[in-house]
């Protein structure tokens, strides 16, 4: 007469059954694998670090990884648009190439920020999205302020780490810049004309945008 109780069928000494028992329903012992249990331990220890180091911050976030890209995409329009001059049409011309503009982002980002913040509007350095500007008068202006710097508003000289052709470009993405003007830092300096829309190869007279440097 049977007492009620299910046992195995198997031939092995040790009872595949667990002692508990739910509704009526006892459980199989049956442990996970090995490997399984390693790769959930590795895998747990693995999620320590790596939310240490992409959630907490101590690691790249993707707009740092965005950045490196932008400025290794910037040294290759170094190599495709070879040595550049700093004359007026030059610098118009590559405020509308939208690939030089974005990885100047980057450099301007990189060595501007700290004075003038990431978007231009000014914090140690003058807000560089208005109609106000210090010692620029003239488009080309912009770039003769980037090489040899001004000491007395404590900007630095880029001459000698920058090449010919990045300032260039570095001057026409700060010339843009007035396209979006951003409340910011109180003017500083003078108000000066818009930059000129003439085409490529023009030389507009320089005086009509007036003044000393």
């Amino acid at each position: 007469m049977s007492d009620g109780t299910t046992h195995s069928t198997t031939n092995d000494t040790t009872d595949p059954l667990l002692d508990h028992e739910y509704d009526g329903i006892r459980e199989y012992d049956n442990p996970m694998p090995g490997w399984w249990v390693w790769m959930f331990i590795l895998t747990t220890l693995f999620a320590v670090p790596y939310v240490m180091w992409y959630g907490m911050g101590l690691g790249p976030s993707i707009h740092d990884n965005l950045e490196a890209e932008q400025v290794a995409f910037a040294e290759q329009l170094m190599a495709m648009y070879g040595d550049l001059e700093a004359d007026q049409p030059t610098i118009i011309t590559y405020m509308n190439e939208d690939a030089a503009m974005i990885g100047m982002s980057s450099l301007f980002k990189n060595k501007c920020a700290q004075c003038h913040r990431a978007d231009g509007r000014g914090e140690v350095g003058p807000n560089l999205t208005d109609d106000y500007w210090v010692h620029v008068n003239t488009i080309v202006d912009i770039a003769e302020v980037i090489e040899t710097g001004r000491d007395d508003k404590g900007m630095p000289a880029w001459g000698d780490k920058l090449s010919k052709t990045q300032i260039v470009l570095l001057s026409s993405y700060v010339a843009q810049l007035r396209r979006q003007p951003l409340e910011g830092k109180d003017p500083e300096g003078k108000e000066i004309a818009p930059w000129p829309d003439e085409a490529p190869g023009e030389t507009p007279d320089a005086s009509d945008n007036g003044g000393d440097t």
